[in-house]
Formats: C-alpha cells, sequence, structure tokens
C-alpha cells in the first residue's frame, strides 16, 4: 500500500502541489519582499533629495545676498547656518540637516554641538565606518549621493539603529549639506510582512493538505483495485508468454504477412534470433512455395512443410494454421513441429543394432530374446550365441528349445524363478549345453521387458567364463572393477518375497510357514507393521534348546524390536547395517512402512564387498605414510569409472568416503602405536564434507578430537598426550594427500582438540548466543560424525547438541538468515564470479552452489532432530516427516546430484590431464543441456529464501 501511494499519488498530486506552494515562496521571498523594500527605499530617498534641494536653496538665497553685497559672506553664513538649524520635519519633528566642510569639519549639527568645529576624518559609525570622509569623497566625485551608515535615534544616544542620509555639495561656501532618515522602520515592515507571508503559507499548506489527504483517500481504492487489474493482467501475460516461450513447438504470428511475434523455440531450431525473425518473409523458411497458399486459409488445418535453417539445410515439420483476430487485425497462427527426429529413429535404431552386434562380436557375447510363457520360445538370437553352442549354421538353432540349452526343464525353472520383482539377474554363472552334448560355463544375464502388447520377454546376454578372461578384462577395459558393481544395484535385487504371520500366531504356524516356504524368517505383523521377526537362529536358541511348547504365541521367541531398511537405500546401507548389528535378515519397507521383501546376508555375500574391507586388503602390503599416500592416488582410476552409473552420486562418494576413513583409521592406528595408549577415551572426529561422507577429489581437512573428563589426570597432560596425537595425525594425513585445512579447522589446532565438557560449551554458545556474523561458518560444526574412538563418548555430545538445539528459535532464525544471504559467487547465472578468481567470467565456483543445497537440507534436518549426516538422506527422513513436499524432495535430489556429479566429473577430467582438482565450472565448456540445466538449478535454488523465510524468520519477527 505505502509503495502504490508513493509511486501514484506522490508523482500525480504531491508533487505539483509542493511545486506550487515552492513556486509561491519563491515569488514571494524573491520578488514581492525584495520588491517592497526597494520601492519603500525609493520613497525614502525622493524624500531625502527634495528635503536637502530645499535647505541648499537657502544657502544659495544667503549667498546671493552676499553677492549682492546686502550681507557680509559671515552675515550670510551665520543666518543660513541659524536658519536650518531651526529646521525639523519628520512624525516627532526630530528630523534634522547638518552641514560640514570639505575638510571635513563639523559646521553645524542641531543636537551634537560638541562636534562644531572638529575635524571629523577620524569619526566612525559603530561599524567602523568613515562616513564623513566618504560623504567629503562623494562630493568631490560627483556633487550629491547617498550615504547607509549607523547612528543614534533621534536624541537617544544609547540606541544605534541603520541610517540613510543624502549630502550635496554647496560650491560657493565648499560646504556639503546633508539630511537623514532612520531606515529601521523599512526593515520592522518587511519583517512584518515577511511573518504575514508565512502564516498565509502555512495556511495554504494545511488546506492543501487537506485536499491531498482528501483525494488520496477517495482515490487509494480506486489505485489499488487498477494496480491489482494490471498485476493480474501482467500475470496473464506473463504466464501465457512463459507457456509459448517454454513450448516445445515452434509458434510464428502473422500479421499482414510479416512475421509479428516468434517463440525461442523457433527462433533457435532456425537459427535466427528475434530481430531477424521479424526482417524474415515467410517464403524464406517454407519451402515448395508453401508460403503463398496459406494466405487465405479458411479453417485451421495442418500441412508437412519443409522449413529453412539459416545455414541452408532443410527439416521436416508439420505446421498447424490457425486464423486468429488480433489488436483489432486479421492474422495467422502458425505452429510447428519438428518431425526430423521421428524420422530419423529407423535409422538411428538400426545404427544401434549394428554396433551392438559389432559389440557382441567383439566380446564374443551372444544375445537372445525369449518368451516368458509356458514354452519359452526362443525368438531372437545372434550369430555369436549359436557359434558359441557349437553351431555351424545358425539357423540351426531356431529348433532347439531353450530348456534343452539349460540342461533341462529343472534348469530353466531354477533360472526364472530367480528373476527377483525388478525382472533382472546380473552375471550368474550357469551352464550351457552345446550342441555335441558338452557344458560350457558363462555368464548369464537376463532382463525382464514388455512389448508393444504387453506381452512379457525376457533379453539375455551370454559371455564365456573364465578367469583370465575375466582378469584380462578388467585390467584393461577400464570397466567399474566387480567388485564395486553390486552397488550400482537396487537394493530391491537381492529381496525375496517376505513370509508373514500375524501376532496371534503360535510357533506351530510359524515352523509350517517356515517349511512350506522354504523360508529363512517369518516377520510377525501387527496392523500391517513388522512387530518381530523370527529367524532359523531363534528357533534354535529359543524353542528346540528350551523345549518350549508349540502352542505358545510365536511372539514369544521373536526378535523385537525389528531393525528394517528402506526400499530406496542401497547395498551399501544394507550390508552395513547388518553387519553393525550382527543380523543375518534385513526386513525392507516400502514408503508406507509395509514389508516388501527381505535381503540375507547369505545373498549378499559373494556379490557384495564392503568398502573398507576391499581397502584393507589393497593396504595389506604395507600401511607406511607412502604406501597410503599411494593408494590414495590411485582412488580415482579404481572408482572413477563408477561416476555416471547410478541415479545418486551417494554411492560414488560414499566409497570415496570409506576409502578415506580406511586411511584416516590405519594412521590413527599407527599414531598411538607410536606415541602410547590414550590416557583416556576419546573420539576422532570428521565435519563438513568428510562428516557427511560426501568428500570430492580436492577436499581438505575437517576433523577433531574429543577426550573424556577426569579429575585425576592433569588438563595439561590430557591436551599434550591429544595434542601430539592430533598433530601427527593432521600431519600424516596431509602427507597421504588429504591437505591441511587453511581456516585451520583441524584436531591439531589446540582449539578443535578438547574435553568433553569444552566441546558442550562450544555447542552451547553457537547455539545460545547465536551471532549473525559467524553463524554460518560454525554450521559445519554440525555435520559431525565419529571416525575412530568412543562411539559412547560421540554419542553423548550428539545428544547434548541435539537436546541444545529444542526451541532455539533465534538461532535457527539467524542460521536461515545468513543461508538467504548467501549466494554462489553472485546472485544470476552467467554472471557470476569466482571467489577463487577473482576474474569476471562465465565461470561458476560448483563447491558453492552445492553448499547452498546442503545448507538448506541441514537446517531443515536440525530442526527437526535428524541425526543422519548426508544430504541425501536428511532429505529422505524430512521428506518422511511431511516436512518436504514430493516435489521439494525431488528437487534437492536432482539438484544435489546434478552438482555433486559435475563437479566430480571435471575433477576427475583435470586430474586425467595432470592438473590439480578446483571447483571452477567453465560454463561455455558444458553442453547446452547442461548449461539449461545449471541455469534452472541456480534459478530454483534462489527459492530456497522463500521457504526459509516461511518456516524460520517470519515466526521468530512476530
Amino acid at each position: 500500500m505505502k509503495s502504490l501511494f508513493r509511486a501514484g499519488f506522490f508523482r500525480r498530486i504531491v508533487v505539483p502541489a509542493l511545486l506550487a506552494i515552492i513556486m509561491f515562496v519563491v515569488t514571494v521571498f524573491a520578488f514581492v519582499i525584495p520588491a517592497f523594500k526597494k520601492s519603500a527605499m525609493q520613497q525614502k530617498q525622493s524624500m531625502l533629495l527634495e528635503l536637502t534641494n530645499t535647505a541648499w536653496s537657502i544657502l544659495q538665497k544667503y549667498h546671493k545676498d552676499q553677492t549682492a553685497g546686502i550681507l557680509t559672506i559671515d552675515e550670510a553664513q551665520q543666518k543660513a547656518i541659524a536658519e536650518i538649524e531651526a529646521l525639523r520635519y519628520g512624525v516627532e519633528k526630530k528630523d534634522y540637516f547638518w552641514i560640514t566642510d570639505m575638510e571635513p569639519a563639523m559646521i553645524m549639527h542641531p543636537y551634537v554641538h560638541d562636534l562644531t568645529g572638529q575635524s571629523l576624518s577620524e569619526f566612525a559609525d559603530p561599524d567602523g565606518k568613515k562616513l564623513f570622509i566618504e560623504a567629503r569623497e562623494l562630493a568631490k566625485t560627483k556633487g550629491e549621493g547617498f550615504i547607509s551608515y549607523k547612528w543614534q535615534f533621534m536624541d537617544d544616544s544609547t540606541n544605534i539603529v541603520p541610517k540613510l542620509s543624502f549630502i550635496k555639495v554647496f560650491e560657493p561656501w565648499q560646504w556639503i549639506i546633508g539630511t537623514g532618515v532612520y531606515i529601521d522602520d523599512v526593515e520592522k515592515e518587511i519583517s512584518s510582512l515577511t511573518n504575514k507571508m508565512i502564516f498565509i503559507l502555512l495556511g495554504i499548506f494545511a488546506l492543501i493538505s487537506l485536499i491531498i489527504f482528501f483525494i488520496t483517500y477517495q482515490s487509494l481504492g480506486i489505485e489499488s483495485r487498477r494496480r491489482e487489474a494490471e498485476a493480474q493482467l501482467h500475470e496473464s501475460r506473463e504466464k501465457y508468454r512463459s507457456l509459448v516461450e517454454s513450448s516445445t513447438e515452434g509458434i510464428i504470428l502473422l500479421l499482414n504477412g510479416k512475421i509479428s511475434y516468434s517463440n525461442t523455440f523457433i527462433q533457435s531450431w532456425l537459427q535466427y534470433n528475434g530481430d531477424e525473425m521479424a526482417e524474415l518473409n515467410l517464403p524464406e523458411i517454407l519451402e515448395d512455395g508453401i508460403a503463398e497458399t496459406i494466405e487465405h486459409p479458411g479453417d485451421e488445418h495442418r500441412l508437412d512443410v519443409k522449413l529453412l535453417k539459416k545455414d541452408g539445410s532443410r527439416t521436416e515439420a508439420i505446421m498447424t494454421i490457425l486464423p486468429v483476430h488480433f489488436a483489432e487485425k486479421e492474422g495467422l497462427l502458425l505452429t510447428f513441429r519438428d518431425i526430423s527426429e521421428h524420422l530419423t529413429v529407423q535409422t538411428a535404431l538400426e545404427i544401434n543394432r549394428e554396433m551392438i552386434e559389432q559389440i557382441a562380436e567383439v566380446k564374443s557375447l551372444g544375445i537372445f530374446r525369449f518368451t516368458l510363457d509356458s514354452k519359452s520360445r526362443i525368438m531372437k538370437y545372434n550369430d555369436q550365441l549359436a557359434r558359441m553352442l557349437g553351431y555351424d549354421k545358425p539357423e540351426e538353432l531356431k529348433s532347439v528349445s531353450l530348456s534343452r540349452i539349460l540342461g533341462g526343464s529343472a534348469a530353466l525353472k531354477q533360472i526364472l524363478s530367480r528373476l527377483p520383482e525388478t525382472g533382472t539377474i546380473n552375471t550368474s554363472k550357469v551352464k550351457l549345453l552345446t550342441k555335441d552334448n558338452h557344458f560350457i560355463d558363462v555368464r548369464l544375464s537376463l532382463f525382464v521387458g514388455i512389448d508393444n502388447r504387453q506381452q512379457r520377454y525376457c533379453n539375455g546376454i551370454a559371455e564365456i567364463a573364465g578367469e583370465s578372461a575375466g582378469i584380462n578384462e578388467d585390467a584393461t577395459s577400464g570397466r567399474i572393477p566387480p567388485v564395486f558393481a553390486v552397488n550400482l544395484l537396487p537394493l530391491s535385487a537381492f529381496c525375496h518375497q517376505p513370509v508373514t504371520c500375524p501376532i496371534d500366531a503360535t510357533i506351530s504356524d510359524v515352523l509350517k510357514l517356515l517349511a512350506d516356504n522354504n523360508a529363512d524368517c517369518v516377520i510377525v505383523l501387527l496392523n500391517y507393521r513388522c512387530s518381530g521377526i523370527i529367524t532359523r537362529g531363534d528357533l534354535i536358541k529359543r524353542f528346540y534348546l528350551h523345549h518350549t511348547d508349540t502352542s505358545m504365541h510365536a511372539l514369544s521367541i521373536a526378535t523385537s524390536p525389528v531393525i528394517t531398511i528402506s526400499s530406496g537405500s542401497s547395498t551399501t546401507d544394507a550390508y552395513t547395517l547388518m553387519h553393525r548389528n550382527n543380523i543375518t535378515q534385513l526386513p525392507v519397507l516400502n514408503p508406507s512402512g509395509d514389508p516388501v521383501g527381505i535381503v540375507s546376508l547369505a545373498r549378499l555375500a559373494g556379490n557384495y564387498i564392503d568398502i573398507a574391507e576391499f581397502a584393507a586388503q589393497l593396504l595389506k602390503t604395507g600401511n607406511s605414510v607412502t604406501e597410503l599416500s599411494r593408494f590414495r592416488k590411485s582412488i580415482p582410476g579404481l572408482i572413477g569409472p563408477m561416476l555416471g552409473q547410478t541415479d545418486s552420486v551417494v554411492t560414488f562418494t560414499g566409497i570415496l568416503s570409506g576409502f578415506n576413513d580406511t586411511i584416516t583409521n590405519q594412521i590413527i592406528s599407527n599414531a598411538i602405536k607410536e606415541i602410547g595408549k590414550p590416557p583416556v577415551a576419546f573420539s576422532f572426529f570428521s565435519f563438513g564434507s568428510a562428516g557427511r561422507r560426501e568428500l570430492a577429489f580436492n577436499s581438505d581437512q575437517d576433523n577433531a578430537i574429543i577426550y573424556e573428563d577426569n579429575s585425576e589426570i592433569p588438563d595439561a597432560e590430557l591436551q599434550q598426550y591429544f595434542l601430539t596425537l592430533s598433530d601427527r595425525i593432521c600431519r600424516q594425513l596431509d602427507q597421504t594427500g588429504l591437505i591441511s585445512c587453511k581456516g585451520g579447522y583441524m584436531a591439531s589446532n589446540p582449539a578443535w582438540c578438547k574435553p568433553l565438557s569444552t566441546w558442550k560449551k562450544y555447542f552451547a554458545g553457537w547455539i545460545d548466543n547465536a551471532e549473525p556474523e559467524n553463524i554460518l561458518n560454525i554450521s559445519v560444526f554440525f555435520d559431525f560424525r565419529h571416525v575412530n574412538g568412543d562411539q559412547q563418548l560421540f554419542n553423548e555430545l550428539e545428544q547434548f547438541v541435539f537436546d541444545t538445539l529444542k526451541g532455539k528459535t533465534a538461532f535457527f532464525y539467524f542460521l536461515a538468515r545468513n543461508i538467504a544471504g548467501f549466494r554462489p559467487g553472485g546472485s544470476k547465472f552467467g554472471t557470476m564470479l569466482s571467489e577463487a578468481s577473482g576474474k569476471k567470467s562465465e565461470m561458476v565456483d560448483i563447491k558453492n552452489s552445492i553448499a547452498i543445497v546442503v545448507m538448506f537440507v541441514r537446517i531443515y534436518a536440525l530442526h527437526n532432530n535428524i541425526r543422519l549426516k548426508g544430504t541425501v538422506e536428511r532429505a529422505r527422513a524430512i521428506y518422511k516427516l511431511n516436512v518436504f513436499s514430493r516435489a521439494t524432495y525431488d528437487e534437492v535430489l536432482f539438484q544435489y546430484n546434478f552438482l555433486m556429479t559435475l563437479r566430480l566429473k571435471i575433477q576427475l577430467q583435470q586430474l586425467a590431464s595432470g592438473s590439480e582438482p578446483d571447483n571452477l565450472v567453465e560454463v561455455k565448456k558444458l553442453t547446452e543441456m547442461e548449461q539449461f540445466i545449471l541455469k534452472k538449478i541456480h534459478a530454483g535454488i534462489n527459492e530456497f529464501d522463500e521457504r526459509l523465510s516461511a518456516t524460520f524468520m517470519s515466526a521468530y519477527k512476530g
């Protein structure tokens, strides 16, 4: 409302009124009052001139009497002096004349007789002005004139006021006669007039203000409605423009046969800009004279046309012609749909088929497809499969059944039964029967699909198995090492259907379910939720060994509460969870909390290898700093091919962080062996990207140490030991390639190597006394994760932190405000400044872009007591609490995955070229699609401010 008032009424009503008042003031004070003063002074001057001439005529009369011999000169002068001395005028008859000579000396003054005969050369008024000297000079040069000075008011010598006099020389006697009037009355009249004008001005101003207020009050509603209508119209126009601009069809508006408008799609398609399109005639972009046929199209209709691009090439399109009325003009709306891509699909598919056949030929891969009906017929296959099975003529394989190739119907059923819900079997080792009845070992992969008639089929890839082949391939091909391949699979690939029973089932019911389903466990359900789980191990330990009655409730021997995992988790998460809790069966839940599968440790065994375990195997030959450094340098080449092979970059960064944890633990172990056992329990923890398990190839150290408070050991002794330990750890981490933190956020810094009580004070101070200028810097400490040492000690600090965070609205307000104020080098894509380089170019610091997403998710995680560390798992937990909508959750995941993948991809390219990895992305080197996505992501990041304000800032402001 205020902006509305300022923008409209101030400009159109208040400003003209103010201008009128200003013009009135200027007129009065710059022209009227000065003119009044000038007029008054002119009246005074005219009066003095006439009075002085009258007195001067007396002198002239007596001079004539002298020249006539009637009087002597002395008599004539004395009579003249006596007559002029008696002259009076003015209101109180106290204004007079005075006479001086040219010396000057006073000849006559009616009130100050002491001056008679005295020299007036040094006589001056209170301002130091020698008025009689000035009168003499004026008499000599001009003969007469006006002088102004200060003089006593009439006969009151204590009152000095301004006075204006007129003097005139009487040449025969060399006298100067003068008289003056006081002009303080002029000043008083001017002051009185000024005061009256000011009162008048204030009255006018008050009246105008009332008028403006009345007009404003009456017109504000009208103006508000007008603005609202304008805003709605503008919004409608922008929505329509956005719709048109984002259209995947080209649009051209023709008015009077000229191109009046074209959207960005058609401009990009035909390689013209908007101005160039406006200058074109329709025949210049339509081939075969189509343009002339559409001037009078009648009703809407479609045509197949060929469009001419700026570079002279042609493209196929379907043109829709629609007559329109626009701004009282007749026009045509032309829309163009690109069909050139559809025309080349068949060609592309043919090329892809040839490429697949060439790859299969080179790699000796047998490719085939079979039906999933009762007959399991082989529908298609390549020549390589026929040769692999010993058939000289590929067509001979058409008459061979799939069950025969797999060694019988039982083998076929066994393989098909292993197809999980996802319909994928990856590199399962099986035996195939050749034409001459010999078995060969192959690695078989199966993938279920559905054709256009909704009929299910299965594609298969068979590859000759052999140790030497496998070794050579992994050593030379640059593919993902098999040890990590399983990490790329969804958890559902290892699930089997859960066997469940109701909560009132007996042990006898459970035994029957296990036997009938050949299952390893049974889940006990209460309201479709996991209430307990019974494994074969539970039966042995709690039933057979104790001879429990089979009629008892199954829940009496069940394990409760049940450890579960979400269906969206990775195999890494599942393996870690089972290993940490020493369990062999892990129920898998869908987003609603219903059990949809069971993952067994036995099924993962042989398929999954723990990253830490694999790293330990690589380091068996040596654990010195040199060996650790060599191992870290090999990591990019070892895991680099995995990047981009999964839907989420979390798996990749998790492996990278897992390797770093292994190196860190080895360094800590070596350091403790060298300096001795710790005097008290401690926890070495990481924070920042390492704490979130989101390391990149240029990440630096962010770590600290907590140690136990102990009153029996001097603080200095404890501090000395752990600083020595920390210094050794941080120095060796730097030597192995994890560089030191430039900001000093490391355990080797005494500030970050403290007992538990001090760390509690740190966090309590950061939370309770949140300071806006540093809260963003310390917020990375809230991404802390235990790496080595006493887990319970770390848990105690973590519990304290989350207890302290409860209800701290000021902390979240300042944190949200700082996040909202943080920008990745700039606020607009394409004009960002790289903070690292300081040069203005199209360079984006991708780390800063990622940081905003991380900070946005972190504040919601802290606010909702979510103790997970990674950005993705935090976002998933926030979504499950219904704090994030599905759209926000998907947006955050997409932004993080894209930005982090782009950062790691560029760093891998830098490492491959021998340069140091950094976080700078040169926009022009990205693909058009990557540039488009990056621009959209930055636009989406800017929208985080509104969500932060609504959640954390509005309520705090009250």
